[in-house]
């Protein structure tokens, strides 16, 4: 009997023959034995808790005291004496270290225990036993609490806790210790995955079955069909309760099974009623007991060996984290500030380029905006840019030749006008020119034809005599009467020129008199100095 069982019973005997001892034989008054009941019952929840925590300590001090191997592997389940002798926490074989994990309760423990000794475990071997469940809703309850925890631990350590599931059952052959010898890993994380899984081992199996006899690797047909059963038995009642149709964050990963040969089989059990109802017939009894202890498959071999990362390791991990989020976070802040720098200086030239030649004002003050941003540009370029602009993405200083070609080739507009009186161009309310007007416009010709890289603007004007439509329409008809002229009379192309009426609305002098609406009938030409590029 299990020590912890033998105490517990002792345990309760005593509380039940302290309560008969003094409700049934000791004459005193109830008051009295109501006290003396709950002190017995605080002196066993003391001493039940007490060993509780002792047996914790020591579990805790023996698990201090374990060798240092390449691998630990974490063996819980049913049946675990058969494999590691009762009594003793681990077992040394095959360099790793096989530590114990009696209930469900401990492997939280257990494994903290080991984290905080730099010591992770591989992985969890999970051992079942179908014979020792009579009923089946056991199993399920107990699968279930095992997912549970491993998926716990899973979640507060943030690590893959690989699960190889050992089905402890009779194999129908005393040669046959456990299946398969070479363990092939493959991570189920869904219910799908695990059938599919357990499809490529039935054709593995039905390959080894066809062997002859005598061939080491060969497996007896009665071996092929208890396999193939407790199979479709784990995919019922095992898998359905350990994965998941659908894999979530801190899922189970089963990467294996193998079968283990227990030498005994229980009629009464809830896995062989299954496979009565599935094949129709009776497994004899057997009842055989190996001596010693049985060998672990060979599924350690499959396992990495995790690393543990020390408390340096992490505070290094936060630092590289840290800067790695510091630099995300300037990289993007940087990239916004050197984007939005470099579409100002794009959309302040795109509007200067866009400017009319006649626009003069707007286009100082366009270029006025240009020699800020060449000065900007070329301060960062000297003393370097700011942080904020930073980081590598600063590429501001490949516009600033742009910059410079647009100031340098700006320049004011120079103009030389020349004012003409219409009446020795026209008569009153006319816009054909008079016979002699040539006489007028012939220096003009001459005036034009020596400054040929200069343009040329005509603006007619008026006096406020009559209907302002109607003084705008003879200006400007005045004003195309004088440029067809220079045209007809030069090598000048029409876009030379540019042509404009403006009626009375700029009068340079009164319409109260004659003399003034007098000089307001004008014709004005004027030669404005721009570079062609503009």
């Amino acid at each position: 009997m299990n020590k912890r069982i033998y105490y517990s019973l002792l345990l309760i005997w005593s509380m039940i023959l302290t309560q008969y001892f003094i409700w049934g034989v000791w004459a005193i008054y109830w008051p009295v034995k109501i006290c003396l009941s709950v002190l017995t019952l605080l002196i066993a929840a003391i001493a039940a808790y007490w060993r509780h925590h002792r047996q914790q300590h020591d579990q805790t001090d023996a698990l201090h005291q374990l060798p240092k191997v390449n691998k630990i592997i974490l063996v819980a389940g049913d049946s675990l004496s058969h494999w590691i002798e009762a009594g003793q926490p681990w077992r040394l074989f095959r360099d790793t270290l096989w530590l114990r994990v009696d209930r469900c309760a401990e492997l939280c423990h257990v494994y903290q225990t080991l984290n905080e000794q730099n010591q992770i475990p591989a992985g969890i071997f999970l051992i079942l036993n179908p014979d020792s469940y009579r009923h089946i809703t056991a199993l399920e309850q107990n699968i279930a609490q095992w997912r549970q925890e491993i998926e716990t631990l899973q979640g507060i350590y943030k690590r893959r806790i690989p699960v190889t599931l050992g089905v402890y059952t009779d194999l129908a052959d005393d040669q046959l210790h456990f299946w398969p010898d070479q363990i092939v890993n493959q991570i189920c994380r869904q219910r799908s995955a695990a059938a599919d899984y357990f499809n490529q081992m039935q054709q593995q199996l039905d390959g080894l079955a066809v062997l002859a006899a005598e061939h080491p690797d060969h497996i007896t047909y009665q071996s092929t069909a208890n396999i193939y059963l407790s199979q479709r038995w784990l995919q019922k009642h095992v898998i359905n309760n350990l994965l998941p149709d659908i894999p979530y964050q801190h899922s189970l990963y089963l990467n294996a099974c193998v079968w283990l040969n227990s030498h005994h089989t229980d009629e009464q059990a809830a896995w062989r009623l299954f496979e009565i109802e599935t094949t129709g017939l009776v497994t004899p009894a057997r009842h055989q007991s190996p001596e010693g202890l049985h060998d672990f498959p060979k599924i350690e071999v499959n396992m990495i060996r995790q690393r543990y990362l020390g408390q340096g390791g992490k505070y290094l991990c936060y630092a590289i984290n840290c800067l790695l989020l510091f630099l995300i976070i300037g990289g993007s802040y940087s990239y916004s500030q050197n984007r939005q720098w470099i579409q100002e200086i794009i959309a302040t030239h795109q509007k200067y380029i866009a400017l009319p030649l006649k626009q003069e004002n707007e286009r100082l003050d366009a270029i006025s905006e240009l020699k800020k941003i060449q000065q900007t540009l070329q301060n960062y370029q000297a003393y370097g840019e700011p942080a904020r602009m930073g980081f590598g993405l600063y590429h501001a200083t490949r516009l600033l030749p742009i910059i410079n070609d647009d100031i340098n080739h700006f320049q004011i507009a120079r103009k030389q006008v020349v004012r003409l009186d219409t009446t020795a161009l026209f008569d009153v309310g006319q816009s054909h020119l008079k016979n002699d007007a040539k006489l007028s416009l012939q220096g003009i010709l001459t005036w034009i034809q020596a400054n040929p890289n200069q343009r040329v603007l005509i603006d007619g004007y008026t006096d406020n005599t009559g209907d302002d439509e109607l003084n705008r329409k003879l200006s400007l008809a005045r004003a195309q009467a004088v440029r067809d002229w220079l045209v007809n009379a030069s090598t000048f192309n029409p876009e030379h020129f540019t042509v404009q009426g403006h009626g009375a609305s700029q009068p340079i002098a009164t319409n109260d008199n004659d003399s003034g609406r007098s000089k307001n009938r004008r014709v004005e030409i004027t030669l404005v100095d721009m570079p062609h590029r503009d």
